[in-house]
């Protein structure tokens, strides 16, 4: 079954020694809508924080399972990095799965739907789970196909929100 479902998407499970991720490094995220699990909407081109790590995932899949308890680490330190943690899902809508997955104690980011995989279609995502760090403009500034380590992720994260910063002196004021 899980297999039927990454064909339909045309996505496969991600595996840190495959081949490099697409060429998406210094592409503008595309507008798009995402629904949050209530139903509610949310425009990608209205989200306002300075860097953005976007975790395209399935709620079916072992390998954002197995990511979980990194992703719950690096949320707690989206403050001090400045940036905001979004999860997405690829398989369109809402099933009862994170539950199962995680109970009683669910993200403590935002878990969005992706309907009909319209934002992973036009990214051209070929694996899942993927990660994208959006810098300030937008901008795509790094792609892990599979959770790369939160190390790894710090540093992409610490670069994007330092990308186009405008350097601070004594000129300021």
């Amino acid at each position: 079954m899980i297999w039927v479902a990454m064909a339909m998407l045309g996505l496969s499970s991600a595996h840190a020694d495959e081949a490099a991720p697409p060429a998406l490094v210094g592409r503008a995220l595309p507008p798009a809508e995402l629904f949050d699990l209530e139903g509610r909407r949310l425009r990608t081109q209205d989200l306002r924080e300075p860097v953005l790590v976007l975790n395209f995932f399935a709620f079916w899949c072992d390998t954002w399972i197995a990511e979980l308890p990194q992703l719950r680490e690096l949320s707690a330190e989206q403050a001090d990095l400045g940036f905001r943690l979004l999860s997405i899902s690829v398989d369109g809508k809402w099933t009862d799965q994170l539950h199962v997955v995680c109970g009683d104690d669910p993200p403590p980011w935002p878990v969005l739907i992706d309907r009909g995989s319209r934002l992973s279609r036009k990214l051209g995502l070929r694996r899942i789970p993927t990660l994208l760090v959006l810098n300030r403009e937008r901008g795509i500034s790094a792609v892990f196909e599979a959770h790369p380590g939160n190390t790894a992720l710090r540093q992409a994260i610490r670069a994007a929100g330092s990308a186009g910063a405008r350097p601070s002196g004594p000129h300021d004021g």
